[in-house]
């Protein structure tokens, strides 16, 4: 896990497109990590965050922590049958009167998935991103935005054995005690 500030003057030395800036890495066995940045005009960090937490809202994404006036959300993917929940970070920062957001999403060891669907993903939330007075309109909005509570998964007690058992050998330090 690389230290935010490393990714924040990752994304600030760089301010190309969002596509440009994705970048993969690590590997199935010991987690693959994706990051995208994305800088805007007259956009300031509470006014990013609350914008992002509307978009994500949206997409079913379920919001684990909201610090907006740092600058700061921590969203996850929820967990579906096959798939396994995993965080997705955002931070973002000013400076120049420019905001950048960056976003990483950390996989676990043994998840996989595509790098174009990857991009595609983060890249079009970080798109939708808008500074200015538009900005705050669509942070206005955002501020109250709710993910609807998904039906619980319906695992069976054999199934969810056998899932923590895989989990265990592929990476024992990942499985939750």
């Amino acid at each position: 896990f690389a230290p935010a500030s490393v990714l924040l003057a990752a994304g600030t030395a760089h301010a190309g497109t969002c596509e440009e800036t994705f970048a993969k890495k690590g590997s199935v066995i010991s987690g693959m990590v994706f990051t995208a940045t994305r800088t805007v005009p007259d956009l300031a960090p509470p006014t990013a965050i609350r914008q992002m937490r509307g978009i994500v809202t949206a997409k079913s994404y379920d919001i684990m922590a909201d610090e907006a006036d740092y600058g700061s959300l921590l969203i996850e993917q929820p967990m579906t049958g096959k798939a396994r929940a995993f965080p997705i970070e955002i931070k973002a920062t000013e400076a120049a009167g420019q905001g950048t957001v960056v976003m990483q999403a950390k996989l676990r060891a043994g998840q996989t998935v595509k790098s174009e669907l990857a991009m595609a993903e983060m890249c079009g939330m970080l798109n939708s991103l808008v500074g200015g007075k538009a900005g705050l309109a669509a942070a206005k909005r955002g501020l109250g935005a709710a993910t609807v509570q998904a039906a619980p998964v319906k695992i069976d007690s054999l199934s969810l054995s056998q899932q923590i058992s895989k989990d265990t050998e592929r990476n024992a330090a990942g499985v939750l005690t």
